[in-house]
């Protein structure tokens, strides 16, 4: 019987207690965990359940850098003793769910080479392991790009290269195919079961059952987690009750709620941008939204998907080519007066969270435009997703999925005309996806005109059309039925 690469048993873990002489809750209630060496297990859970923080448990980031209160009968890694020894990168790799945190050089090649450095691997070994990670994960003829000029998808997977390269015998990933297009997916999948031929031991996370990296899956609820089994001996219900799968009737709903069409909403005519890094993101792009249409833009990552979203609220000016709300151009306009007509979420929610507690963020958009009923703007939105339980906690010291959720509680409070979502369901868990549905279906039933870029091919399915982009222009476009029969759709 091959020995165990994680040994868990018995272990009770709580942050740090809460201010305010609160009690801390237990994240886990006698937890137990065992994995052989040489195996792939998959541990679902909902957003917030701890899934991420049992991956930094077992590379003994928490409690040593997080503080909290831990106690264990057996903690055991590789047959180290967690409570005493800390596991070298060889041993132990670690992708973060937000991948841009762990990226800190200054090129793509830097990055991945910097572990085998690290290593004291040779030279020209170092070369040679770096081509390989490049060319396995779809980054060659990046290798000079600096990572924060990536799209989200290609900086996981850069992450995963840099983990790849290092070969450590236990790989711990967190969401590892959340963020990726259906190509990228692939790519990583065949990567990490390359890893596993060569004798890796692979745990991963996922809060969707159908992002379940491998099918022996364990589900992590109430503190505890459950025996393994079958991703297909999990009944559909059970998992939906537990937050970790979508019902499709949620789908069906938003897919039977378009509006009439009317009038062009957006226009973008011969719209060009080139970064300040060389970088042609759009090229000559031209796209027509009807007033209530339901857009969904799809693509590789790196296909300018963002790059266009971010020209409709202002952030990005066209270098050629003009944007239109309604009829009247962009330029010229601020940002503040195109949040008025344009609701716009980022790919990355910690970047537009600031506030000191989940309500004054949702509330400051509606009072910043001066908006009437804030108080009813925000409660609704709390509600809409939620939030009403969090409503005094820092935003900050949340988890992944409850801060894409606040960032869509505050752009619901907006309540603009026109919608555009960067990858809206990222970090979701099932139930951050239902609510989520259940908002669209709402405000595409009152008439909204939403764009969105995504790579939920379930999510595509639902729009009135379906725009692909490549390489900053747009490759095709037509009904969802069509566009998405070689996407890896429903």
């Amino acid at each position: 019987m091959p020995p165990e690469a994680i040994a868990l048993r018995g272990l009770t873990f709580a942050w740090p207690t809460p201010p305010e002489g609160r009690e801390a809750v237990p994240l886990f209630r006698d937890l137990a965990l065992h994995l052989e060496e040489g195996a792939a297990r998959t541990v679902l859970g909902a957003s917030d359940g701890g899934k991420s923080t049992l991956c930094h448990l077992l590379d003994a980031l928490v409690p040593a850098y997080t503080g909290g209160e831990l106690r264990a009968e057996r903690l055991e890694v590789l047959g180290l003793d967690l409570r005493r020894e800390i596991p070298t990168p060889a041993q132990v790799g670690l992708l973060f769910q937000e991948t841009a945190t762990q990226l800190f050089t200054t090129s793509v090649e830097e990055e991945i080479a910097w572990g085998l450095e690290a290593l004291a691997m040779e030279p020209q070994a170092i070369g040679r392991r770096v081509e390989a990670a490049l060319t396995r994960f779809g980054l060659a003829g990046l290798n000079r790009r600096p990572p924060w000029t990536l799209s989200g998808g290609q900086q996981k997977r850069l992450a995963l290269a840099a983990l790849w390269a290092q070969s450590p015998r236990l790989l711990l990933l967190d969401e590892p195919l959340g963020g990726l297009d259906p190509q990228g997916r692939a790519e990583v999948r065949a990567a990490l079961e390359e890893l596993r031929a060569e004798g890796a031991t692979l745990l991963a996370t996922a809060a969707l059952d159908r992002l379940a990296p491998w099918a022996e899956s364990c589900l992590l609820a109430e503190g505890m987690l459950s025996p393994p089994r079958p991703l297909d001996r999990w009944p559909k219900q059970a998992l939906a009750e537990h937050g970790v799968a979508v019902e499709d009737a949620a789908l069906e709903r938003l897919r039977g709620a378009a509006s009439p069409r009317g009038k062009a909403a957006v226009e973008l005519r011969g719209v060009r941008y080139r970064y300040a890094n060389g970088v042609e993101a759009l090229r000559g792009l031209s796209l027509r939204i009807a007033e209530g249409e339901m857009v969904a833009l799809i693509g590789p990552n790196g296909a300018g998907k963002s790059t266009l979203l971010r020209h409709l609220n202002g952030l990005l000016r066209p270098a050629a080519g003009s944007v239109r709300l309604f009829g009247q151009e962009t330029a010229g306009r601020s940002v503040g007066e195109l949040a008025r007509e344009v609701g716009f979420l980022f790919q990355r929610p910690e970047r537009q969270l600031f506030a000191a507690t989940v309500r004054e963020e949702v509330a400051y958009g509606p009072r910043q435009l001066g908006l009437a009923e804030v108080d009813r703007r925000v409660e609704t939105a709390l509600v809409r997703f939620g939030l009403e339980g969090l409503a005094d906690a820092p935003p900050a010291i949340l988890g992944y999925g409850r801060r894409r959720a606040i960032t869509l509680a505050a752009l619901a409070a907006l309540e603009t005309p026109i919608l555009v979502l960067d990858e809206p369901t990222v970090g979701l868990d099932g139930r951050g996806w239902q609510q989520l549905l259940a908002w669209l279906t709402e405000r595409r039933a009152a008439g909204t005109t939403i764009l969105l870029a995504t790579h939920e091919m379930a999510l595509a399915a639902t729009a009135d059309r379906v725009v692909r982009l490549e390489a900053g222009r747009i490759a095709a476009q037509g009904e969802p039925a069509a566009m998405l029969a070689g996407e890896g759709g429903r």
